[in-house]
């Protein structure tokens, strides 16, 4: 009868990560989304000092609208600061955490890393937080990149070195 004899220093094997699939990403996406919004509307309301901030979209649907209002709810939507701000804070400062995530992606049990596994530095969040827009500038072919690449990336995490695990 023979025994199974293991050695001292045996190398351990570690089993390799799966990537983050496209429905997984999706879904954190839409949880990232729902978060930022959803503080965005308290700096939005909670630090607004004109009027045209305080519209609420119940009043905006039932007025007619003007052309000149029109262009107050735009610009109060898309050429506010704070929102780009909050939301290049929250993907970079998050996805170089401890964590390695943000909540959506750690709520699905995903994480980003470096190519070797480990945490990506600030840089690399923000480099991969910048290319996010080249990927979307593309007709969003940079997003689905990730259907035909063999560590499913997209090509943010291409060009950003980077990759979304699931733990």
């Amino acid at each position: 009868m023979q025994t199974a004899y293991t050695l001292p220093n045996a190398p351990t094997i570690r089993r390799s990560a799966l990537y983050g699939s496209l429905p997984a990403r999706l879904v954190a996406f839409l949880v990232d989304t729902t978060l930022i919004i959803f503080s965005y509307t308290f700096v939005l309301y909670g630090m607004s000092s004109s009027p045209e901030q305080l519209y609420t979209w119940k009043n905006v649907s039932q007025q007619s609208f003007n052309l000149t209002e029109m262009l107050v709810v735009i610009k109060m939507i898309f050429l506010n600061p704070y929102l780009p701000i909050i939301h290049w804070a929250y993907y970079t400062i998050l996805e170089s955490s401890e964590k390695q995530a943000t909540v959506g992606k750690f709520t699905l049990g995903l994480k980003v890393t470096d190519l070797r596994g480990r945490r990506i530095t600030f840089l690399q969040a923000n480099m991969r937080y910048l290319f996010k827009l080249a990927s979307a500038a593309l007709l969003m072919l940079g997003f689905f990149l990730m259907l035909t690449s063999r560590r499913s990336q997209m090509l943010h995490d291409y060009l950003a070195r980077a990759l979304v695990v699931s733990e």
